[in-house]
């Protein structure tokens, strides 16, 4: 036997991953197709009934499908056949346009009458099968096209086609399938094939072309690659090639990928220098322009006149920044240990319930050094009713053994296991020890806040809460209290995206023991598994907006490297499926950008129909850009789009008007001339021309980045728990223009992480995450109808135009709804580019009118401070930088 090419399809799919051999034996050659894994079996044994089943359907003499001439349980070879494929005929006719419309012609032709055919009817021909291999799409516009009557072949392109003797031989079954497929949807998929120059010249269109390019993205992605990886492409063993020298060119291709990626990740350190040396260029431009402001000359004037006094000097230096990834970059924090006053011990001795606190360690092989921290950090407590329940885990470390020997301390319990049981295992036995009334945790490494427990127990004598938890920072390396996470009140969304409680948490016995204890399956990510358990039985979840633990950055530790734990990851991944199965939730697990951050994804019910409502005064560049986006790049089709113009004038908006309305059936226009409402206009447009389940505002100056844009909101805006759903928008230079908005930023409301740069992660990866907010613009804002009409739509009286989306979000969280940021629905926004900014006396009144009408009715929003924030990031910037205070 000689080998004369090899191709392993290893990135694929495992159930799909076969490897193809030719060789020549005795004279004749052959083509054998082996399964690479135990998976990829069925599809062989799949193979074998295709060419049977596709036999039976050839109704063409001079078509056959090359013959099988050997099969076993793992393989199947056929007959080379020698002759030319229609690839190698285009090839030649490429340059002759007549040429290449005959032989597509031809093609075409073949596609027809090879094999039975019928017509197409989705209401009985669309299987389970067709929506696993094409995904779940209305698939009714195909109704009355010509399609192939109960079995087709997806493969039947060019290469796949050869000419031997007056036959065509079709070489490859692989994709052959038991449902009715479009014919036109396998010469959409030939015809995408061919370079663009090529398609230029064939007088050929496709008027379902958008769904067909649906249908072969979920082909691709979601069936023959899905959990698959692409390598390099088209580097095949071919000609004999060793099998030495084959892994010797795979190992350079690995080495040529390593170097690739080390000098993107080189150029985005570089690009990340250059942006914040422009960014402090800009400061200190900045503060020259101030330096020369009337009022700072006078001072300074003034200044020269006092003796003793000196002038400010004229700033010419930029401030110096560190190279530090962004979450370490706080410098204006600065922990203080509390001190212990005499009103504290007054309070401390007033408290009317003053429960025994156990908090639990479990421990193994930690420096002496650091476990002895960790207990005098306990010891130091103002309140003084807590026990600590120590169970070492059979550490091996006989330093560890003799410290823990050595206490001597009452309230301190120490069990020593005989066998090593895990982290959950040690957990649950230390709390078979434990006898307080409240539960709290601690790594045995990490340190509390004097004042901790003290701060807990006077939360539970406030609110008799059963869940707590707080604020932390880092203990760095050098011993310093670095990166505060200070983080928002309860947020069930952002915790199933990640695990943001973490330390320190504190709850009630009885809610434990309602909820289970620690599970052993999910040793590494345990404490967020007990934490999503024990938050669905909680009656009262407080957050304390303060720093009461510090956690210590070491190698072995995620709180230092990300990646200590490699087996937490997947288990995260599990304990959220195993979340949404307990909440009988239907959807899936993914992992995101950065380790240990989860999207959970639900499955979108019944295809609802979505309207897009969009307000509009001329402008029709903007317009079509908005609309043309929506249609060309949106995967979601069960949408209609009403355009509602209000006091357009020119002749151009209308002539667009006309084209985009006969451009797609879904699109439709609307006049409304009053004096501009945007509050009203919407109103009026939901109430009277919104057929849909579910309302999406959109501004006339978006433009859609994300093609599952649609999804991405209304997987959330269809829970009955969730009313407004904000996308993330950029401006036009790639930096974040909202993220969600933030109640008191300003004084009144703001958006989170304005002007970040696209990439970056925001403040503890919150830019990139699934989370709960007070409110989202109404630029791109989706909820369901009946919600939208429950609250009474937008107030049009006192929010005409400023802060109708924010009082709207607003009375929608007071009617019980949970409002949602989703980073995974992206688009940009060209903002005020239709309206303009507030520059008339007459719009700086009615503004000023409407900032009041808001603070009289969210009062207690705006003096409380926004739930989903934290007191201790700054109100009056916009990029979650740390108090000074």
């Amino acid at each position: 036997m000689k080998i004369l090419y090899i191709k392993n399809n290893s990135e694929r799919n495992k159930a799909f991953q076969l490897r193809t051999t030719i060789y020549e034996e005795d004279g004749k050659r052959y083509v054998k197709k082996e399964a690479i894994t135990p998976e990829a079996k069925k599809h062989i044994r799949h193979m074998t009934e295709s060419y049977e089943k596709l036999s039976k359907n050839i109704i063409d003499p001079h078509f056959q499908l090359v013959p099988i001439v050997e099969k076993s349980e793992r393989s199947i070879t056929f007959e080379f056949i020698d002759g030319e494929s229609f690839e190698d005929m285009f090839k030649k006719s490429k340059n002759n346009p007549q040429a290449l419309q005959k032989l597509f012609d031809r093609y075409l032709s073949l596609l027809k009458h090879s094999f039975m055919t019928t017509t197409f009817d989705h209401s009985t021909m669309v299987t389970k099968e067709m929506q696993t291999v094409f995904g779940k799409f209305d698939y009714s516009e195909l109704d009355g096209i010509e399609c192939y009557d109960g079995i087709c072949n997806v493969d039947m392109i060019f290469s796949n086609l050869i000419e031997r003797e007056g036959t065509v031989y079709l070489i490859d079954y692989e994709w052959a399938y038991e449902f009715n497929l479009p014919i036109e949807y396998i010469l959409h998929r030939t015809y995408t094939l061919m370079p663009q120059e090529y398609k230029n010249m064939l007088d050929i269109s496709f008027e379902h072309a958008r769904l067909y390019h649906l249908m072969e993205r979920h082909f691709i992605d979601n069936y023959v690659m899905r959990e698959g990886f692409y390598f390099i492409k088209n580097r095949y063993m071919k000609l004999n090639l060793p099998l030495t020298d084959y892994i010797r060119v795979r190992e350079e291709n690995i080495e040529q990928l390593e170097k690739r990626v080390q000098q993107v990740q080189q150029s985005e350190k570089e690009n990340k220098e250059r942006l914040e040396h422009a960014y402090q260029v800009i400061k200190l431009k900045d503060k020259q322009l101030e330096y020369f402001r009337l009022k700072n000359r006078l001072k300074n004037f003034v200044k020269k006149l006092i003796p003793g006094k000196k002038p400010a000097p004229f700033p010419t230096e930029i401030e110096d920044t560190k190279d530090t990834p962004s979450q370490l970059r706080q410098s204006s924090y600065n922990y203080k240990e509390p001190l212990l006053s005499p009103n504290i011990l007054k309070e401390l001795e007033s408290f009317e319930r003053k429960p025994l606190i156990s908090l639990i360690m479990p421990v193994y092989n930690v420096d002496p050094k650091w476990l002895d921290k960790a207990i005098k950090s306990v010891e130091k407590q103002w309140y003084k009713n807590w026990e600590l329940s120590i169970v070492d885990d059979k550490s091996t470390n006989q330093a560890t053994i003799e410290y823990l020997k050595s206490i001597k301390n009452p309230k301190i319990k120490i069990k020593f296991l005989e066998s090593n049981l895990n982290i959950s295992g040690a957990s649950n036995k230390a709390l078979e020890m434990a006898e307080g009334e409240y539960i709290a945790l601690m790594d045995n490494d990490d340190e509390i806040t004097p004042d901790a427990l003290y701060e807990v127990v006077k939360k539970i004598n406030e609110t008799d809460a059963d869940f707590i938890y707080s604020d932390e920072d880092f203990i760095s390396p050098d011993e310093r209290y670095v990166n505060p996470h200070f983080k928002p009140d309860f947020s069930p969304d952002l915790l199933l995206s990640h695990n943001y409680i973490t330390h320190l948490a504190c709850f009630k016995r009885e809610l434990l023991d309602a909820a289970g204890h620690f599970n052993p399956k999910y040793d590494g990510a345990q404490d967020y598994e007990l934490f999503l358990r024990l938050t669905e039985k909680a009656e009262k979840i407080e957050h304390i907006q303060k720093v009461l633990y510090h956690w210590r950055m070491l190698e072995s530790s995620t709180s230092l490297n990300s990646e200590a734990k490699p087996e937490a990851l997947e288990r995260g991944k599990m304990l959220l499926e195993e979340t949404l199965k307990r909440r009988g939730i239907k959807g899936s697990v993914e992992l995101t950008d950065m380790n240990h951050y989860f999207r959970v994804r639900y499955k979108i019910q019944n295809n609802p129909l979505v309207s897009i409502i969009i307000p509009f005064k001329d402008k029709p560049e903007l317009l079509e850009m908005c609309i043309n986006s929506i249609l060309s790049k949106s995967t979601y089709i069960n949408y209609e789009i009403i355009g509602i113009s209000n006091n357009s004038e020119e002749d151009a908006t209308f002539e667009t008007m006309k084209r985009l309305e006969a451009k797609d059936p879904r699109v439709r226009f609307y006049e409304y001339d009053i004096p501009f409402n945007y509050a009203q206009i919407n109103n009026h447009a939901v109430e009277n021309y919104a057929k849909g389940e579910h309302i999406l505002l959109l501004n006339n100056d978006i433009e859609v980045i994300t093609p599952e844009w649609i999804e991405a909101m209304l997987e959330h805006s269809q829970r009955e728990e969730v009313g407004c759903v904000g996308a993330k928008l950029y401006y036009p230079n790639d930096t974040v223009q909202h993220a969600g908005i933030i109640m008191g930023l300003g004084g009144y409301a703001g958006h989170s992480h304005k002007h970040y740069p696209r990439q970056n992660p925001g403040y503890f990866n919150r830019l990139n995450v699934i989370q709960n907010v007070s409110a989202v613009t109404a630029a791109c804002l989706m909820i369901e109808k009946r919600i939208y009409q429950e609250v009474g739509g937008m107030d049009e009286v006192n929010f005409k135009v400023a802060y109708n989306d924010v009082d709207f979000c607003l009375r929608v969280l007071e009617k019980g709804y949970r409002n949602l940021f989703t980073p995974y629905a992206e688009l940009y926004h060209h903002e005020s580019v239709s309206r303009g900014y507030e520059t008339t006396p007459e719009k700086i009144a009615r503004f000023q009118k409407e900032k009041d009408s808001l603070y009289e009715r969210h009062k207690e929003i705006l003096e409380n401070g926004d739930p989903y924030y934290n007191p201790n990031l700054c109100h009056d910037k916009e990029d979650f930088s740390i108090c000074a205070e």
